[in-house]
């Protein structure tokens, strides 16, 4: 691992070690190609069954609880979405699993915690994508997300830029939380959008 790996990842790699159904670990993307930037996630590549690999993972970090984990909806390529406190994000691949591509969300009460962390995980990858200037990637991704995420809660334009998709999603998640007098928690966001003020990429107001 680079020597600026942060603790939080040491303990994810660590723990994946100490697994019989993990074969091997390696680092990949972006951290391994030293072309990173300070947003940039940290993707963790798993040899071993791929089937059994995609069974236990979700219990294997379970104990280092993560803000927010989920399987990668829209890729078949099986990815475990994960945000750290931090906030920092690590993505496990299983070599050779594969998913189902999923529809876009729909809405309750039980769905918007997931909902909420898939949208945090979302918008801090793309701070790393606007950080290297990739606004044409970013673009594409917010229209996406316009139809995938923020379509289902009510959103009825595609966001300009990240700071308007924070802001339309917020106000989209307070209507839904009282609607369905659900409480979200909000250390996950509170963390993401520090990150993002602190590389000036949404707004302070």
């Amino acid at each position: 691992m680079p020597a600026n790996t942060p603790e939080v990842v040491r303990m994810v790699w660590q723990t994946l070690e100490l697994s019989d159904a993990v074969g091997g670990i390696s680092l990949g993307g972006s951290r391994a190609k030293d072309y990173a930037t300070r947003l940039s996630d940290w993707d963790l590549y798993l040899n071993g069954e791929p089937a059994r690999l995609m069974a236990e993972l979700p219990g294997l970090v379970a104990p280092l609880r993560p803000l927010a984990a989920f399987w990668e909806p829209l890729s078949e390529d099986a990815g475990y979405m994960m945000v750290m406190d931090g906030p920092v994000k690590v993505d496990l691949f299983p070599v050779g699993g594969r998913r189902s591509l999923q529809p876009p969300w729909e809405l309750s009460g039980t769905t918007l915690g997931a909902i909420d962390g898939h949208f945090w995980d979302w918008v801090l990858w793309l701070g790393s994508k606007a950080l290297r200037g990739e606004a044409e990637l970013v673009s594409d991704e917010l229209a996406k997300m316009r139809w995938f995420l923020l379509g289902p809660l009510g959103v009825d334009r595609t966001p300009a830029d990240l700071g308007e998709a924070v802001r339309l999603y917020l106000d989209a998640r307070s209507e839904a939380s009282g609607r369905f007098q659900v409480r979200v928690p909000e250390d996950l966001g509170r963390q993401v959008l520090a990150a993002l003020r602190e590389h000036q990429l949404v707004s302070r107001a």
